[in-house]
């Protein structure tokens, strides 16, 4: 298959309009915002966990017995700290909202960078975002799919204890933290290191970016980095040949939706308490199952993104053909 990565439009008017740094200071800058950004919409979750532990005898004497014991690592502390209620997980979600505005403020004030240099692209817009959100629905089913007709998935029906409105909420929730990493990784960080080297390299740098920002989440495997760096990829790719962030941030989105809300199972080493359906990963070979990370860090999740990948690349691709001989 013969792959054209051509620099999207919107990276073009990010060359033209806004500052140009050094490679490594595109880098570092972006570690800063992201890091200053991430910290500030992860105190009100944070100083609201530690008032949970401290108000709740039972959760106190975990984390009393958890710091106490010498035996416990970083990765103990960090499953308990991800064991979250329904409304502290969702209160999470929605702070993500400070990263967005975070990651706009710097763009749009200091590198003087217009929103559509950021992929917020009118045109096609909705209609993107609507594609997005199905084909990350339809990506995750497959895995599932997959994993039940493997054996190792057992979906036991509706989960009786489903409260809808929270199952909303989780919604809202995940299209504004999928929306803020599609910001911040894609929007801003990819697009600007365009403006200093090839659509390859930043495609590359940002999706390692992308992995490496994971690297804390429980149970993460070598499988389960090397699928993100493979979804990473896929999303950066989105964004390059749909010239705006929406179908990618719709996707991302979804499949953590449909991952956690919907069917119930571990996002990316978080557990998600309400779910719509009850499901239940039997116990067995990581490799398949994905361990504690979840689906993504399993081979079923490598499998099915490539497809997807080579897929979209192959529409894409037949839709520019189809363009250019029109043209």
């Amino acid at each position: 298959m013969k792959m054209r990565l051509e620099k999207p439009e919107i990276a073009k008017r990010a060359g033209e309009e806004g500052k140009i740094y050094s490679f490594g200071k595109e880098i570092w800058r972006f570690i800063l915002v992201f890091l200053v950004g991430s910290f500030i919409a992860g105190l009100i979750p944070a100083i609201y966990e530690m008032y949970l532990f401290l108000s709740d005898m039972e959760m106190f004497d975990q984390l009393q017995r958890l710091f106490l014991n010498g035996d416990s690592s970083f990765s103990d502390m960090m499953e308990l700290a991800t064991n979250m209620t329904d409304g502290m997980y969702i209160l999470t979600l929605f702070c993500t909202l400070i990263l967005i505005i975070s990651v706009l403020i710097y763009c749009n004030k200091i590198e003087k960078r217009s929103y559509y240099s950021m992929g917020l692209v009118k045109k096609d817009g909705a209609k993107h975002y609507v594609q997005g959100l199905l084909i990350g629905a339809v990506s995750f089913s497959l895995c599932v799919l997959a994993g039940a007709a493997l054996g190792f998935i057992n979906i036991k029906g509706w989960n009786q204890n489903c409260n809808l409105l929270i199952v909303l909420l989780y919604f809202i929730g995940f299209l504004v933290q999928g929306f803020s990493e599609e910001i911040a990784f894609r929007g801003y960080f990819m697009i600007s290191l365009m403006k200093r080297s090839s659509a390859v390299k930043a495609v590359l740098v940002n999706s390692l970016a992308f992995a490496f920002c994971h690297m804390l989440n429980p149970g993460l495997t070598i499988l389960a980095f090397l699928n993100l760096l493979l979804i990473g990829i896929f999303l950066s790719l989105y964004v390059i040949k749909t010239n705006d962030i929406w179908g990618a941030a719709g996707y991302h989105s979804m499949w953590n939706f449909v991952q956690g809300t919907f069917y119930g199972i571990s996002v990316s080493g978080t557990n998600v308490g309400s779910a719509v359906l009850s499901s239940e990963i039997k116990p067995g070979n990581i490799f398949l199952t994905g361990g504690k990370f979840g689906m993504e860090g399993s081979i079923v999740a490598t499998v099915v993104m490539a497809a997807v990948l080579v897929l979209g690349m192959l529409y894409y691709n037949r839709k520019e053909t189809k363009q250019n001989i029109a043209g």
